[in-house]
Formats: C-alpha cells, structure tokens, sequence
C-alpha cells in the first residue's frame, strides 16, 4: 500500500478545490486491505476515513484533517463470453467511461446509456449512478467487496445493496464498513437499446434511422434490428457534450442537486405555479414515482428560480444545465461554493416550498 502524507487533492477532485488530506493511502490488492487492517495499522494514521474515486462528486469544503484512500485496483477481465452474452469483471478502480467504451468496442449491451459519467466503477456500485433511463443497478450482478471489520472478502448480489436513487447501503447501513474491489456485470450480445427516455429516442431517430422509421414511431422495434452499442454511445455522449461542462475544462461535481421526489398535492403546487405563468396547456416535466409520489427535475425549478446562467465572483450556474454549479475561474474556493448552493436552495423553497438534496458528498 502506498502512503503520503500531506497529500494535495485538488487534481482529484473535479470542482477543483485546493484541498489536502493528512494522509493518502493507495491499495492495489484485497490483500493490501488485509494487511492493513488485520495487523491493526490503521489505527498508526490519521482519522477519519474517507475513500474516493475519481472525486467527481464531492465537494471537499475544508483540508481533509484523516486519511483518504483510493483504490489501484484497474482491470477489465472476461470471466465466460459466449454469443448471446458475457459475464465481465471489473475493478473498482477503473474510469467508468472506460468501462462503458471497452463494451461498445466489443458489441456487449448494458452500459452505453451511462457513457460519459465521470469517476470510477467503484463509486459508480457506492452511488448507484444513472442517467438516460438506466442505472447501475440495472446492470450489475455482483459487487466483491473487502470487509474492513472481518478483514475477508464478501461478494454481494446487486439485489442484496439496498439500492435506491443515487443510493446504496454502502452510503447508509455498511458506509466505511465494505469498501468495493470490483463489479461483476452480466451483459447482453443480443441488441438491447433502451430508448425510453425521449431525449435519447428522439436523438437516436433523428441521427440513425430512416425518415420512415421515425415516422411510423416503431424506433424502438428498429432500433432492435440496426443499432450498435457504440451507436448508442455515440448519440449518449453527444447529447452529454450538448448541456454539461467538461470537468477537465470547468470544474463541477455535474448534478449537484438529487431531482426532488414530492408527494402528488406538492407537485399540484408546482403545477398550479407553472400554468398561472406559462398557460393552461403548458405540462410541468415530471415522472411518476408510484405511491402517490411525482419526481420533478430539479434544474426545471432551479431554472424557475432564474438561476441558469448566474455568474458572481469565481461561481456560478452552467448556462446550459442549471443543475451544475460550476467553479468558472478554476480560483473558487469551498465557501463560495456552499454559498450559492444554499443559496439556490432557499430560493427553490421559497417559490415551491421544495427544499433539493445535493447529490453531491459534502466533506
């Protein structure tokens, strides 16, 4: 294992903080891990514990006063291919967009509408990304975890993590208990195109099916036939480039805010708000939750709030995607952060009476 102390963080973490850590500690096996904890060594450095990935959702608002630990552990592996489909690990410490390439390459469907999303796999199995009508969840079949109080390894089912929207048990119940080696995922070489989410169907129509495919509205039928993995990436990445910042470029945590899930007369509210303003046919964009619940994006009630766009000092709100705080000027410092997002907050539950959750991990 791999040990520094007084480590910056600031090229790893995509808002960009000038940060650092007391001690950063890098593994690059279970058995590092095992070591590490079984002969009682973490108690020689300092506390608390925080592991990271690819630090694309955190806002660190202070030096980190323990030890941060990050996983070495890279790899794609193969473990049974056959022709209809592939059982692929991967480790914790792989780019997850990487992940989403090497499939497309190798005509394997699962992940192609997660293309694009920073951070590693790992963090992905932690936060249960997801984006364009699919998330990880959807995907995996296994988690293979290193348990820090027995010192074994322990594999998960997917069903077994708990999880929920951007959630898992590995933020609540087991957090700092299981630390995530590698994901197994089980994927498709059959065409399985998830066109549900309409920007994504109206994109994949327009850029690769024939005028008489869209017209018939059977794009998902055709979609079966022609498209590729790599096709649908291509469309996913594009329409990522469209509306959200490069974090290499601007620094942001992407989605700051979780999109608000609000009991049915709370977005009857909204919707009320929406109509007086705009008209009686105009519709709130909303989905269905179940249980007499409505989830409402929250960049459509941050945008209402007249925040897209809003720039102050070395902050501000991308102008393209009002859920992204971005750092504009590379020179933002934790507290300006913390001041818009309360900020956009206060504002969202004065007009609506809703208060957002970031989804970003505060530290």
């Amino acid at each position: 294992m791999h040990i520094e102390f007084n480590r910056n963080l600031k090229s790893q973490n995509t808002f960009g903080m000038d940060v650092s850590c007391a001690c950063y500690a890098e593994y690059d096996s279970a058995e590092d891990l095992a070591g590490f904890f079984s002969e009682g060594k973490q108690f020689e450095l300092p506390q608390p514990f925080l592991h990271i990935g690819g630090g694309s959702n955190l806002l660190f608002t202070r030096d980190f006063p323990g030890t941060v630990f990050h996983s070495g552990i890279s790899f794609i592996s193969v473990l049974s291919d056959g022709s209809q489909s592939a059982v692929v690990e991967v480790g914790a410490g792989t780019p997850w967009d990487e992940f989403c390439g090497w499939c497309a390459e190798n005509g394997l469907w699962g992940p192609e509408n997660l293309s694009g999303i920073p951070g590693e796999t790992g963090a992905a199995a932690v936060q249960n990304i997801g984006a364009y009508g699919v998330e990880f969840k959807d995907i995996a079949s296994k988690i293979r975890c290193f348990d820090a109080v027995t010192s074994s390894v322990r594999i998960f089912k997917a069903g077994e993590c708990d999880y929920g929207y951007r959630d898992s048990m590995f933020k609540k119940s087991a957090k700092g208990r299981y630390i995530v080696l590698s994901i197994i995922f089980e994927l498709s070489r059959e065409p399985r195109p998830r066109l549900g989410y309409g920007r994504v169907r109206e994109a994949v129509a327009g850029a690769l099916m024939s005028g008489a495919d869209t017209e018939s509205g059977k794009a998902e039928e055709a979609a079966a036939g022609k498209l590729t993995p790599s096709e649908i990436r291509s469309v996913i990445l594009s329409i990522r480039d469209s509306k959200l910042p490069d974090p290499s470029v601007t620094g942001s945590a992407g989605s700051f805010f979780k999109n608000p899930v609000v009991p049915k007369s709370s977005f009857d509210k909204v919707d009320n708000y929406a109509k007086s303003k705009y008209g009686a046919d105009y519709v709130v964009p909303h989905f269905d939750a179940g249980s007499g619940f409505v989830k409402i994006p929250a960049a459509w009630l941050i945008e209402q709030c007249g925040w897209k766009g809003y720039a102050e000092g070395n902050v501000g709100v991308y102008e393209k995607q009002p859920l992204v705080i971005v750092n504009m000027t590379g020179k933002a410092v934790p507290d300006e952060i913390i001041a818009l997002k309360d900020r956009i907050t206060a504002s969202v539950v004065n007009l609506f009476g809703i208060e957002l959750v970031p989804e970003v991990e505060i530290i």
